[in-house]
């Protein structure tokens, strides 16, 4: 799977803007295959693999600042995606959307950051969405707590709180089938 930079660019900013004085660390913990492509400019419309870009530089932040959990720093990377792309002009956008609408655009917007992902929403209700994201690796699974904390944190900028974002991994061998339920009041 490969991921576009923009997302790539997360991960960094993220260690430097809540860790920065451990930032070096976190770098040096890196694999030679990760680091490279932290050190290098990240291009916003440029592909990387998911796997080198994201996953392991992931794995990673948990190891250092959550105690060895890395579906925690999953989940507060996607809060902190969220929260750093969709501010002004967006962030007002995105408060007078309906959570339905919103979600729904999310996943135009997840097959765009993800090849060759196939993400769409496949059940509706008044509080509740269902994403679903499919032709992921069981391996790359850890990018699922990701997009539930950008979820959590997209819901509570339309003024609703969420009350449940669950992740539903499905393994067919080595392909991953991942469902990630939403409610709302």
């Amino acid at each position: 799977m490969e991921i576009k930079g923009t997302a790539v660019k997360t991960t960094p900013e993220f260690v430097r803007e809540r860790f920065g004085d451990r930032f070096q660390e976190w770098i040096e913990l890196l694999p030679d295959s990760s680091r490279l492509i932290i050190e290098q400019p990240i291009y916003a419309t440029s592909w990387y693999s998911l796997m080198d870009s994201v996953i392991v530089p992931t794995q990673k932040v948990g190891d250092l600042f959550y105690g060895g959990d890395h579906t925690l720093a999953a989940y507060e990377l996607g809060r902190y995606s969220a929260e750093t792309a969709l501010k002004g002009i967006y962030k007002i956008f995105v408060r007078v959307s309906s959570p339905h609408f919103v979600l729904s655009r999310a996943s135009s917007i997840f097959s765009a950051y993800y090849q060759p992902a196939d993400v769409r929403v496949v059940e509706t209700t008044d509080k509740k969405a269902v994403l679903q994201f499919s032709k992921f690796s069981v391996e790359e699974q850890l990018i699922m707590h990701r997009i539930a904390g950008w979820i959590e944190k997209t819901l509570e900028i339309t003024l609703k709180s969420a009350l449940q974002v669950d992740v539903e991994n499905r393994e067919n061998g080595t392909e991953l089938v991942t469902r990630i339920v939403a409610e709302w009041n």
